[in-house]
């Protein structure tokens, strides 16, 4: 189960913050393209010195490869969200503070 965080940060902080974030899915990017390439070796029977496909496990290779790729959109999906929080934020008309 996923669950959503929030917490605050100065506002001049929010870009190199989501920045971190963003970085946190470093890993799973690199593991995406090894997947991507692995795959595309699977398929052309590469893995294998007869070059037989074995179709079962590129769909499970395929399938391992959209998972991860679903991981990385989902951050993504979560920087966006943070920068259109933030530009929103700075668009608006200041609020005057109350005495």
């Amino acid at each position: 189960m996923r669950v959503k965080l929030s917490y605050t940060i100065d506002e001049e902080d929010v870009l190199s913050e989501a920045a971190k974030i963003l970085n946190l899915s470093a890993d799973d990017m690199n593991q995406t393209i090894g997947m991507f390439s692995n795959v595309q070796q699977e398929l052309k029977g590469e893995n294998d010195e007869n070059k037989i496909v074995n179709i079962n496990k590129c769909m499970e290779m395929i399938d391992d490869f959209r998972q991860a790729l679903c991981n990385v959109d989902t951050r993504l999906q979560e920087i966006t969200e943070i920068i259109i929080g933030y530009n929103d934020y700075k668009a608006a008309p200041p609020v005057a503070e109350e005495e």
